[in-house]
């Protein structure tokens, strides 16, 4: 690898990774971007495997935070909403998990892009494809991202599932040529893994939906969508693998949604507090006092005096 380019050569460019326990790609992404960035940053949640040396070996930025899991909405946004913070010395921002690798016709693409600076664009999509098992599949469709943005126009929007970037600004397809390598499956067992943990994110949603229709009908929708239509059947065995991951995640998604609405109609609806009794208003009943029935009252003669006759 060249060595890392000085402050003043640089394009203005900064690089942003989130990581944990990321030594198996984390390196070969840095090493495709490093010589086009002036700055590379990585936010680290907990990484024991030795990606934080290896990372501050390659001459990164590395920050530590903490990421609680997908359980907590708006997590994993937050540890990439605190790179770009960081990146406050470029103009532009790279947004990189640490399993995408840029080709190198991408990062010729990036790096016109950067030194072009069009000031009416504040944010580029890039195409990305994934890489399983030592060959391009066509799983889950070619896709494009937003990952190059400029500096304060962007903000990451907390979702459970694939937080979102959103520019303030216009966004367009990066000129050129070249794809970002999604390694994100390490193999089935890792596919399987992965794919009831998101279907467990995606079941947190309130959005999430279920039905027996949908129980029934998605998974296996979801396979011969990707095996027929995505074409994966001309994979062989990888794109088999990468349909029944998918299919794996559709099903279990559906069965979590059902389960957590049944607990939602089975849990005792909390006890309404009594109304308050209504009182009626105080009576005010008016007296008058007696009078004597035997005439007015005589007052009383001292002794010994008449009365006139």
């Amino acid at each position: 690898m060249p060595p890392p380019p000085t402050w003043t050569s640089a394009p203005d460019l900064t690089v942003v990774y989130t990581a944990k326990d990321s030594m198996r790609t984390i390196e070969r992404s840095i090493r495709a971007i490093r010589a086009v960035a002036r700055r590379v940053i990585v936010v680290d949640s907990g990484s024991t495997d030795g990606t934080v040396e290896r990372c501050r070996a390659l001459g990164c930025e590395v920050v530590r935070r903490d990421w609680h899991g997908f359980a907590q909405s708006g997590s994993l946004a937050a540890l990439k909403q605190h790179g770009l913070d960081l990146a406050d010395s470029t103009e532009w921002v790279l947004l990189l998990d640490s399993d995408e690798i840029p080709t190198e016709e991408l990062v010729d693409s990036i790096l016109d892009a950067v030194r072009e600076d069009d000031p009416s664009i504040d944010g580029y999509s890039l195409p990305r494809r994934h890489w399983y098992k030592g060959g391009w599949i066509r799983a889950e469709r070619r896709d494009r991202v937003v990952r190059l943005v400029r500096r304060g126009r962007a903000r990451v929007q907390p979702r459970l599932v694939h937080e979102l970037l959103e520019c303030r600004g216009r966004t367009t397809r990066l000129p050129g040529v070249g794809v970002l390598r999604h390694e994100s499956w390490t193999g089935f067992r890792d596919a399987l893994e992965r794919s009831i943990r998101y279907a467990h994110a995606s079941a947190l949603m309130p959005e999430s939906r279920t039905s027996a229709a949908r129980l029934l009908l998605s998974p296996p929708w979801a396979f011969l969508r990707t095996w027929m239509l995505d074409r994966a059947c001309l994979d062989g065995w990888r794109g088999l693998e990468a349909s029944i991951a998918l299919a794996a995640r559709s099903l279990v998604k559906h069965l979590l949604v059902r389960e957590r609405d049944a607990a939602q109609r089975e849990a005792p609806a909390p006890k309404a507090s009594p109304a308050p009794r209504a009182t009626a208003p105080p009576v005010l009943i008016e007296t008058t006092p007696l009078r004597s029935t035997h005439g007015p009252e005589r007052r009383a003669e001292p002794a010994g005096t008449s009365r006139a006759g």
